[in-house]
């Protein structure tokens, strides 16, 4: 059925229909848009860092929201706010079908390969031209996008032929243009900077949705309407279009809520986190930036919810046994790297870990029965490994690479808020401030105010040279400034701005710290001890930019002669000051040299009570035993070990402040791990002997569980009388002897019914094979070059500088112990 005479005579073909608009379809449609928009900036957000086929479907997630969304569906809702004439159905709008699936793909197309020029080449590349051109090419494919979209899909009309004004059409493309390179500019600088929060990022999808809504309705404003023909039908077909782009835009509404959702619940999961037991790592280039993810975080796993304490006053700091082996762990992961598999099997066998991805690490238990209070050592550092050799995939290198563990338990969790609670004083009503009750330091005056802690952090901290830096920025992470990521950084951790900074300007000091034990010479040392808080322990006063050694001075640069070591024995057993005395008297000094090595000797004591201005110190007594610096060292290199002659002295106990800023007390157990841990040391070889004798157990202890299951009674019976009886074997608790955690002379450490260690590499040419067959005892089978020789695993380690020191304090301070003479001194090293 044709069109009504009335209609051809009102509207001829050829004619130019008057055009109005729908005001209310005119905003819904920049709604439309910019619901497009924002979930393009959402998903541009929220990608996962990395390469590969992963990063193209999530840019091409971004492509059809904006293309699909904010261009196609404002397009076509935009369009239904045109009305031609009168409103007459048959001289409405109508379009071609191939010409509107047509314009839908061809934006998604433009914008995904201006969107992948700007993802990597702005992100990856340092040159600034490089990152320019590629934000300019983005902005023109997404301006051509809206455009091209616009004619292609006007084009697609059926009833009409359309009249552009060029001028209009210019225009339009340079609003398309200019706001979409404003858009991404501002979306990748900010993102760059991790500046990215909310607000700017509606600020982008603002500016997107205008882009889009400014050209189309710029492109409208230049475009006539010809008729050349009428529309037959009842006009649903315009409802479809219309129906298609709502049945999108409320999918990209779909999609925003879930990302809000998604958001929320990560914001949760790091509150979480704050308040859990996690290992991040804290990498540095060059230029002392860190490294962290695109949003701004560190890369950080969570260990376990909570590190079981046994007792009221076990804290996990640096004192504890676990935290030592973790810190000795860590420089040497060769010695652990291949127990990780069985590490892994014993976790998911116990149920302490659920499932092999890293994210579900955290659901490891938080709470223990008194059964397994035992081997919750154990557990805590096989959760440990095994989180560190997650991290370690996450960046795409080997556990060896991962770096090394910062000095100290991070606290998280401080909520600043809580210390402005107000409390109320039951006697008199008073309110006060949680940050006015405080723990004074009644020798300084300082007030230290209340922390809310509730989570720990152990912190791997590694320098990247530029190969590496290089490689982890390919991977999609990136390295900034604090002062970049120190708002995100601290929201996650949940402390304060001040304590970010300063936790990472100690990582990065840590970092730039080197081994600060000296090759060769002889030194002057103040060894003095310090009751801790509460009669924990003993501490130690040491330097505190160089903890791992003692307050010294350089004496002499080679071996002292004969003569000098007999004038140092005279000095034995006497204070300090008793020592600056008789130095400055130098009575009956018999030779010139003499005269100038006691001259010396008082000249370099008073350096040592400058560097350590301890009250202490001068009490202390002088002791003429000459001792290695590095234990170990002297056997393998007999002219470069350094050695010292030592102060030895006990701070007295309610002196709990020091006199210097440049001085720190640690605990003893720690200054002794930190000697124990130096690049090179034999004890790092002993103490991986150690974990394969004890980790190794859980297999062992598994498969003799199983064995019964597996063998028939007939084969049982027949090699019943011809196998040794498999010995029980369990975990041990902690040992706070050696600071090793393994008892290694209880019966489960010495037993030979062992597990096949795999290779263990104690020297750099040595590999340690177990050899069950052998009835003796427990051996091991050195091979090296196609020699073989035999050794025993119980080898113990060394007493180590502070060891030796200490026994000879405590030989000073016992009432029944004499005095030595200088006969009895042995010139040799001890």
């Amino acid at each position: 059925m044709g069109p009504s005479p009335e209609l051809e005579a009102k509207y001829p073909i050829g004619s130019r229909p008057n055009i109005s608009f729908t005001p209310y379809l005119i905003f819904c449609s920049y709604l439309v848009s910019l619901i497009g928009s924002a979930t393009t900036v959402e998903l541009l957000h929220r990608r996962v860092p990395g390469s590969g086929w992963r990063a193209w479907v999530q840019v091409a997630g971004c492509s059809v929201s904006f293309g699909l969304v904010a261009i196609w569906c404002m397009h076509f809702v935009g369009n239904r706010a045109i009305v031609l004439g009168d409103g007459e159905q048959e001289i409405q709008l109508y379009y071609s079908p191939a010409y509107t699936a047509l314009s839908a793909i061809i934006p998604v197309v433009v914008i995904f390969l201006g969107l992948m020029v700007a993802d990597r080449f702005y992100r990856r590349s340092k040159h600034a031209a490089v990152r320019v051109a590629s934000l300019v090419a983005c902005g023109i494919c997404a301006g051509a996008a809206i455009t091209e979209m616009h004619y292609l899909g006007n084009n697609g009309t059926t009833n009409y032929h359309l009249h552009l004004s060029w001028p209009h059409v210019f225009g339009a493309a340079g609003i398309a243009v200019g706001a979409s390179l404003l858009s991404f500019g501002l979306f990748f600088h900010w993102s760059g900077s991790w500046l990215n929060n909310i607000f700017r990022r509606a600020v982008v999808a603002f500016f997107l949705a205008l882009a889009v809504s400014g050209m189309h309705w710029t492109g409208a404003a230049g475009t006539w309407y010809e008729i050349r023909g009428y529309h037959e039908g009842s006009g649903n077909e315009r409802n479809i279009t219309l129906i298609i782009a709502l049945c999108l835009c409320l999918s990209a509404c779909f999609v925003c809520f879930l990302l809000g959702f998604l958001k929320q619940r990560h914001r949760r999961l790091l509150k979480d986190r704050a308040q859990q037991v996690v290992l991040a790592c804290a990498t540095f280039d060059e230029s002392g930036k860190l490294l962290v993810s695109q949003g701004g975080l560190l890369p950080c796993q969570t260990i376990t919810r909570q590190f079981h304490q046994r007792t009221f006053d076990d804290e996990f700091n640096n004192a504890h046994p676990v935290f030592q082996w973790i810190f000795r762990v860590s420089r040497h992961w060769g010695g652990i790297v291949d127990l990780i598999p069985t590490m892994r099997e014993h976790l998911h066998s116990t149920g302490y870990l659920q499932s092999t991805t890293p994210s579900t690490v955290a659901e490891s238990r938080s709470s223990f029965s008194s059964e397994e209070d035992s081997t919750y050592s154990a557990t805590f550092r096989e959760l440990f490994c095994v989180t560190a050799y997650d991290i370690a995939k996450t960046l795409d290198t080997g556990l060896q690479n991962l770096g090394s563990l910062y000095e100290e338990v991070v606290t998280t969790g401080t909520s600043m808020s809580m210390a402005r609670a107000v409390f109320k004083d039951p006697h008199d009503r008073k309110e006060i401030l949680a940050a006015d009750v405080a723990n004074k330091d009644i020798e300084t005056g300082m007030a230290n105010p209340i922390l809310f802690g509730r989570g720990q952090m152990l912190v791997l901290t590694k320098r990247a040279d530029a190969s590496e830096v290089r490689r982890l920025q390919n991977l999609g992470y990136d390295f900034a400034n604090i002062e970049q990521v120190g708002e995100n950084l601290a929201r996650s951790l949940q402390v304060s701005r001040d304590d970010l900074h300063d936790m990472v300007d100690r990582w990065h000091a840590f970092t730039e710290r080197s081994p600060s034990t000296p090759p060769s010479g002889t030194y002057l040392a103040s060894f003095l001890l310090q009751p801790s808080p509460g009669m924990r322990g003993l501490d130690i006063v040491v330097p505190r930019a160089t903890p791992d050694r003692l307050p010294m001075v350089k004496l002499a640069d080679g071996k002292l002669t004969l003569g000098m070591l007999k004038l140092l024995s005279t000095f034995n057993g006497l204070s300090l000051d008793d020592c600056l005395a008789r130095t400055g008297q130098r009575s009956g000094v018999e030779t010139e040299e003499d005269d100038a090595f006691l001259e010396l000797f008082r000249t370099r004591i008073l350096d040592l009570v400058r560097d350590a201005p301890e009250s202490a110190l001068h009490r202390a007594i002088f002791s003429a035993k000459q001792l290695d610096i590095a234990h170990g060292a002297g056997a393998q290199n007999e002219h470069s070990a350094a050695t010292v002659f030592a102060f030895c002295g006990i701070k007295e106990i309610y002196i709990q402040s020091l006199q210097s800023l440049t001085l720190k007390c640690i605990p003893m157990s720690f200054f002794q791990t930190y000697l124990r841990s130096f690049p090179g040391s034999p004890d790092h070889q002993i103490l991986a002997i150690r974990n394969h004798k004890e980790f190794s157990a859980l297999t062992r202890t598994r498969s003799h569980e199983k064995e019964p299951e597996k063998r028939s009674n007939k084969w049982h019976f027949k090699l019943r009388a011809h196998r040794s009886k498999p010995s029980v074997v369990a975990l041990q608790p902690d040992s706070c002897s050696e600071k090793g955690l393994v008892n290694l002379t209880s019966p489960s450490a010495d037993s030979n019914s062992g597990h096949l260690w795999g290779g263990i590499m104690v020297t750099s040419t040595q590999q340690i094979i177990h050899d069950e067959s052998k009835r003796g005892g427990s051996t091991v089978e050195l091979r090296d070059m196609g020699f073989r020789s035999e050794a025993g695993v119980a080898d113990t380690e060394q007493l180590t500088l502070a060891d030796r020191l200490m026994s000879i304090t405590t030989a000073f301070r016992d009432p029944h112990a004499t005095r030595s003479s200088a006969r009895d001194l042995q010139y040799g090293r001890k």
